[in-house]
């Protein structure tokens, strides 16, 4: 019996099986007794180098040395330095090496003949094309198969006397993009097309010829094309591709021969050349091959899509299985089975010692493997049924006393880069038909490695439940007994001159907790500080519960470092459980006077000034924050502001006077691009900004709006730089832009503590490649920006900032879809909430709530303001404050501001992590910022602080101002009709509705719609026509009258609906009589607390006119209804 070791990268995804075929296959025809151990690694999938460095951490499992020969295949590896590794590991073993498509000098080589076979392709081009100019259009530069093409490629040059330049070849990947971007490029620089463009492989052409296609160029007749390898891609594409057959069939075989003639003494034990051939078509001007069966090729692409379909749903349920198994027997049993329905005679499961335990403190390696720290943890197979075994080493006994022509397969199992074991595969044939088992083994991976965490905290949590328990509650000495035992001890301890340490402790914000969840919770927590305190506590100490959340530590000695020791070591744990405790440490002074009691109390009253530091710095995580991204231009404009007593204040200063500890700063790509901007909100502005920011210790959060100006619900356009760019372009310029920033933000000690991606990205971003429903591609484009956060600065938090703060049912879906999309994981919700847009107070707190619950994140208001007047071209007029449960008015902006902060700190009591941004406060009426200033910031007409920054100021988290908020909510929305709907109501019962249907009772009848929604997005209900879109959306609705009488008409519409930038709603009267045609309309704000009915100006009709009644909607993602609508004479 001869054992093989095959050692193989796949491609992509792929396992590459032709190997094992030819091995196993050549095994029989040979008459040999060959046990092949096949560890196969995907180290070029993923993006994550540290999963890769888990997969090849694989290929130092096998003991090389105990192999009668290795095959090695590198071939799908792009890492160079792992390719180096293998071949200086493999250079050292004492068995022969076989090299598939990789030359090594003291290696067999098993392979194509490179340089002539593509020799014979250029000579081709030369003499039979006649062809003087070529490009080679090449792979990755180190590749060996590359490297020889090249080879033949300068060698043909110089025999044909041209000489080499450097714009006659390129180097990238072996994939069809390669291909594509060596095409788009050599576009672009507008350099003379050559004769021929000769590819490394038949990807790369491919990927040429379709992109020339795209440019208006014609293959072969503006310039010849040429592959190599012979895949599917040259023989079915248009035009069929000139190649080289690659005759991989043979490979496993040949290696095999090479093996058996040094084992045996005889034969040939060369290398191998496979019988290959040059196989010209119609790319390089040549007739088609007329080798293929197109028919019979599309019924196969059809069979496999289907065939892949079915992979895929498989998989997926397998997925859905494997998650609900909470055991790491369950687990590998359902993955068995799965493996095992298909061709694979057995399924063997190796773990490390630590993961079978789940461990706490697990350590895994991230090099070599120890078979010493290896259990099996699950083992079954075709022959034997379920099996069980003491130790890896008596698997691999049995494994070896069945080995007569086998294959094993291995696969590493690891968390990233933390190897965690591996799963060995028994004649895995399946793999034949269906190479995907990299997406089965990563559904395992991503199992096992969360029911490890899920374990882990299982154990901890038992492990706290077994401790020691004597008390009823606590199983610690109480009160009476510390006053007997430690007083006596106290005291014989002080007449034999010996101090010793007294720790006071008690849990921090128990009664919180005890309000918040019950005394039986209360109970429990007490429970495990006790069993922490007694757990740790140095050899010969005692600890005593004092009574309520209060402990004492009496440790005899004068044993300095034992308590702060001790200590550390108790903080540590509760950490890692969210509790926290305040302590107190005294030393006693033998001689001093003082009693145990003495001790006692300063000992707690150094706690308590431990626990009042927390308190405060724990209240410093509600961030009370404000946009002040236009500052630069009001300091430009020598615009000042005064405090509330009329001092001139710098902003910064009166900032922190108020208390205010986190500045949010908005940044554009290119502002100078759009005159409006007048270069604010760059890149500059914001290191000046972030400079200051920093330089007065305040929280820093910057929010990407990835545009060169404005970027809202209604607006995200991409930058004028960016219009032009390929999606993965697109993605590329994200991860850049968001990259740079933030290292220019770094390198001046200025990075921000928070960040978000884009901003009020509800309907998406980078309009229209990131626009919704698209949510793949706005969540990659979301997660190249959080990727560079991630890989610059780990500590800095990620926000995704959405508007519509009160709309759970708008919110929620945007996230789930995302995450469904594959969205990074993040940090912290934002939100935009207005009152007059974004719902009730109510609606606020109840959407905060339910995120936090939902997605266990943090939630923050990083929008929102409140006018303080109403006057001559204000920006929030007086009938859009209809709705908002409290008026304009500088006592109003400041209730507004409590009870928006209060609401955030009461649903984020658990963390206490929330906070409120308010929008541009800072600015003068009539300087700058358009509207925005005449009614929304915090200063009045002569720049004075309005009432509001006190709001700010006072605000504590622990001691909110508005007593049962909720009750005082409620309180805000009352509504009355005004006068002159009543007088409409009257109106209409008197001489009724000339619209018929006006109701939708009858469906859509008489009614015409213009929308680019579809129908499934609006439809009728009992309240009438709902609307709801997650894409900004055209919808009108109308019907028209013939009016039989002259005289003044009113028309009206019953509407409810979201209320946010970028809606426009407009009530609408086409009139066509004698005189023309006129339109009169009406703008709605919206209201979605309840259905409003809203007025027309009478218009005077003719008689015979023709009137068209209606609405007319063009918005972002929002939600609408439309009750009844509409037309009453006077």
């Amino acid at each position: 019996m001869k054992k093989i070791a095959l050692l193989a990268d796949g491609w992509r995804r792929y396992v590459i099986y032709s190997w094992v075929e030819g091995i196993m296959g050549g095994s029989k025809e040979l008459g040999l007794d060959v046990c092949l151990y096949f560890y196969n690694t995907n180290g070029t999938w993923s993006q994550d180098s540290k999963f890769n460095k888990g997969e090849y951490a694989l290929n130092d499992l096998p003991d090389l040395n105990s192999f009668d020969g290795v095959v090695f295949d590198c071939t799908n590896t792009t890492n160079l330095d792992e390719i180096q590794y293998m071949v200086r590991k493999l250079q050292s073993v004492n068995v022969p090496v076989v090299s598939i498509g990789y030359k090594v000098d003291g290696f067999y080589y098993v392979g194509n003949d490179n340089k002539r076979l593509f020799r014979k392709a250029m000579d081709h081009m030369y003499y039979a094309h006649g062809c003087k100019s070529f490009v080679f259009a090449g792979g990755p530069p180190y590749h060996y198969e590359n490297r020889m093409r090249f080879e033949a490629f300068k060698e043909a040059l110089s025999d044909y006397g041209i000489p080499l330049t450097a714009d006659m070849y390129m180097f990238g990947d072996f994939d069809y993009q390669t291909g594509v971007r060596y095409m788009s490029d050599w576009h672009e620089s507008k350099k003379p097309l050559p004769d021929v463009f000769l590819c490394a492989n038949d990807n790369i052409a491919a990927g040429l010829c379709a992109t020339a296609e795209v440019l208006g160029y014609k293959v072969p007749q503006d310039f010849k094309v040429t592959g190599f390898d012979n895949l599917d891609k040259a023989a079915y594409f248009n035009p069929q591709i000139t190649t080289v057959d690659n005759n991989r069939g043979n490979i496993g075989r040949n290696a095999l021969e090479i093996f058996k003639a040094l084992w045996n003494g005889t034969g040939d034990a060369s290398d191998k050349y496979l019988d290959s051939e040059f196989i010209p078509a119609e790319s390089c001007g040549c007739p088609n091959t007329g080798r293929v069966d197109y028919r019979n090729y599309i019924k196969n692409i059809i069979k496999g899509s289907v065939a892949r379909e079915q992979e895929e749903d498989a998989v997926m349920i397998l997925q859905k299985e494997l998650e609900e198994c909470n055991e790491y027997y369950d687990l590998f049993e359902r993955y068995s089975d799965y493996i095992q329905s298909m061709k694979c005679d057995g399924v063997y499961v190796v773990g490390v010692s630590d993961l079978a335990a789940a461990r706490n403190n697990a350590h895994f390696r991230k090099h070599g493997y120890d078979i010493d720290d290896e259990v099996v943890l699950y083992a079954d197979d075709k022959d034997n049924g379920k099996l069980e075994f003491k130790s890896v080493n008596d698997l691999m006994q049995y494994m070896q006393s069945v080995d007569k022509n086998t294959c094993y397969m291995y696969c590493s199992m690891h968390f990233r880069d933390e190897i965690v074991g591996y799963v060995i595969l028994r004649n895995p044939e399946f793999l034949y038909d269906h190479p995907e088992q990299f997406d089965i083994q990563s559904a395992l991976l991503k199992r096992l490695e969360n029911l490890f965490k899920q374990k882990v905290l299982e154990n901890t949590n038992n492990e706290l439940k077994n401790l020691y328990n004597h008390d009823a509650l606590t199983g610690l000495y109480n009160r009476v007994a510390c006053n007997e035992m430690v007083i006596p001890m106290f005291a014989e301890l002080e007449a034999q001159n010996v101090g010793c340490t007294i720790v006071f402790l008690d849990v921090d914000d128990f009664k919180d907790i005890n309000d918040t969840y019950g005394h039986q919770y209360g109970d429990e927590l007490l429970k495990t500080v006790a069993r922490v305190l007694d757990e740790q506590k140095p050899e010969g100490s005692m600890v005593y519960r004092f009574g309520g959340d209060e402990f004492i530590v009496f440790i005899p000695g004068d044993r300095h470092d034992t308590a702060e020791k001790y200590i550390k070591r108790v903080y540590d744990i509760m950490e890692q459980h969210s509790l926290f405790i305040s302590h107190g440490i005294i030393y006693t002074k033998p001689g001093s006077g003082k009693s145990f009691d003495d001790y006692l109390v300063s000992a707690d009253t150094k706690m308590y000034q431990l626990k009042q530091q927390r308190k405060q710095k724990k209240d410093s995580n509600f961030l009370k924050g404000v946009d002040i991204s236009s500052v630069p231009m009001m300091v430009d404009n020598n615009i000042q502001i005064m405090d509330r007593e009329g001092h001139v204040c710098r902003v910064f200063d009166f900032l922190k006077l108020n208390n205010v500890n986190s500045v949010r700063l908005r940044i554009w790509n290119e502002p100078d691009k759009v005159p409006e901007s007048k270069g604010y909100c760059s890149l500059t502005y914001v290191l000046e900004m972030a400079h200051v920011i920093k330089k007065y210790k305040m929280h820093f959060l910057l929010d990407f709006h990835y545009s060169d100006y404005w970027a809202d619900p209604g607006q995200q356009n991409k930058p004028d730089a960016w219009k032009n760019l390929s999606f993965d372009e697109l993605k590329e310029a994200v991860h850049k832009y968001t990259y740079d920033v933030l290292y220019r933000l770094k390198i001046m000690d200025c990075a921000p503590d928070m960040v978000q991606i884009g901003n009020e990205i509800r309907s998406g971003m980078l309009f229209p490649d990131g626009a919704v429903p698209q949510y793949r591609q706005l969540a990659a484009l979301v997660n190249e920006g959080i990727r560079a956060v991630r890989e610059l600065l780990p500590e800095t938090k990620v926000m995704i900032h959405l508007d519509q703060g009160g709309r759970y049912n708008c919110i929620m879906p945007w996230f789930d879809s995302m995450f469904n999309a594959g969205m990074l994981p993040i940090d912290a919700i934002g939100l935009s909430f207005y009152s007059f847009w974004h719902g009730t107070f109510m609606d606020l707190k109840d959407t905060m709530s339910r995120l936090i619950k939902l997605y266990n994140l943090p939630v923050y208001i990083v929008e929102t303001a409140h006018p303080w007047r109403h006057c001559k071209g204000d920006h929030i007029p007086k009938e859009l404050m209809e709705t908002a449960g409290l008026d304009a008015g500088s006592a109003e902006q400041k209730k507004s501001l409590e009870i928006i902060m209060q609401i955030a700190a009461e649903v984020s009591k658990d963390t206490g992590k929330t906070g409120v941004y308010y929008w541009e406060p800072v600015g003068v009426p009539g300087k700058g910022m358009g509207t925005w200033f005449e009614n929304m910031g915090m200063f009045d007409e002569h720049g004075r602080a309005l009432p509001g920054w006190d709001a700010i100021r006072d605000f504590d988290p622990k001691n909110p101002p508005i007593k049962e908020l909720d009750k005082y909510i409620e309180s805000l929305y009352e509504y009355e009709e005004t006068p002159e709907v009543e007088d409409f109501m009257k109106l209409l019962m008197i001489h009724g509705n000339l619209i018929s249907n006006p109701e939708f009772k009858d469906g859509f009848n008489n009614w015409q719609i213009e929308t680019s929604l579809e129908e499934r997005q609006y439809t009728l209900g009992k309240d009438g026509v709902f609307i709801s879109s997650d894409a900004n959306f055209d919808y009108s609705i109308s019907q028209t009258v013939d009016i039989e009488y002259t005289g003044e008409y009113i028309a009206a519409v019953d509407y409810r609906g979201t209320n946010t930038t970028g809606v426009e709603v407009k009530l609408f009267m086409d009139v066509e009589d004698e005189s023309g045609v006129h339109t009169y309309t009406s703008d709605i704000f919206p209201d979605d607390i309840r259905f409003v009915t809203h007025l027309l100006k009478p218009v005077r009709l003719q008689k015979n006119a023709r009137v068209t009644v209606g609405l007319r909607m063009h918005t972002p993602p929002v939600f609408a209804k439309i009750k009844k609508i509409s037309l009453v004479v006077i």
